[in-house]
């Protein structure tokens, strides 16, 4: 049974790439400081109590089946929560994302942030990679994206912790994973698991009696991709004006050459 490598934050972005490289995917402990995780949890607390799975305008039937029937889902966390806009910032991340990503781009985007609640009863979902989303990118494309799922509370066996295939990032076409090679990531509040966009993955089956599992999903792409989730539309304007410059620029609101460009220009001009 093969497992997941267990980075201390302190190990710095070297440690976390090697071990992406090798398995796709690790866990880092306390990714998020105990105030930040507080305070993420306490940004959100509202909104996921006043949602529910049924408030979702899915594109067709599979996508209904993939987000599941028993599980909140929350986008444009950047306009919803003033603590991941600072977390957005996280040192760890952006180094792991310029040894991955800024060999194939000028720059790289959010591609998405979302919040993501299984509720007990729900079912596993399937096993997919991220990059899926391009499925017109040619074989032996660079890594297009790098992700991370923080367990905002503790992931466990029981109420669905992420699944993940370590090492499929590797694999030919079409190869199918067998059930020895499919672990958990199990982990406390506070840690993350790290995969690239290539890894197998998918949310695990919550089998528990009442206990959700909160998680939250965000990752970045490369600048000249169109990514995942649309930040033009969930993240108000009025609300990017007053973030940072970094985050502005994150969020598409900085032309990459002639990629992204308003008025043969910066669309920052449009935040002034």
């Amino acid at each position: 049974m093969p497992e997941l490598q267990r980075i201390p934050v302190s190990a710095g972005s070297e440690a976390v790439c090697d071990a992406l490289d090798r398995d796709g995917a690790c866990i880092v402990e306390a990714a998020v400081c105990a105030e930040q995780l507080a305070s993420l949890n306490q940004d959100l607390e509202a909104l996921v109590a006043a949602s529910t799975p049924e408030k979702r305008t899915p594109t067709h039937a599979e996508m209904a089946r993939f987000y599941g029937a028993k599980t909140i889902r929350l986008d444009g966390i950047p306009g919803k929560s003033a603590t991941f806009v600072d977390f957005m910032l996280d040192p760890l991340m952006h180094k792991v994302c310029r040894q991955t990503l800024l060999p194939n781009c000028p720059d790289y985007l959010l591609n998405v942030a979302q919040l993501i609640q299984i509720g007990p009863g729900e079912t596993a979902q399937r096993l997919h990679r991220d990059e899926d989303a391009w499925s017109n990118m040619p074989e032996g494309s660079p890594d297009l994206s790098v992700q991370a799922m923080i367990a905002l509370t503790p992931f466990t066996a029981e109420n669905g912790a992420t699944q993940v295939v370590p090492g499929s990032h590797r694999w030919e076409p079409g190869r199918k994973p067998q059930a020895r090679e499919i672990v958990q990531a199990t982990m406390p509040a506070g840690s993350a698991i790290y995969y690239l966009g290539k890894t197998l993955h998918g949310g695990g089956a919550n089998v528990s009696a009442q206990e959700s599992r909160r998680g939250l999903f965000y990752g970045y792409v490369l600048g000249w991709l169109r990514t995942g989730e649309n930040m033009f539309l969930t993240v108000p304007i009025e609300k990017v004006r007053g973030m940072p410059t970094r985050v502005q620029e994150l969020l598409g609101y900085k032309s990459l050459g002639g990629v992204g460009v308003v008025d043969v220009g910066s669309p920052m001009e449009r935040l002034r």
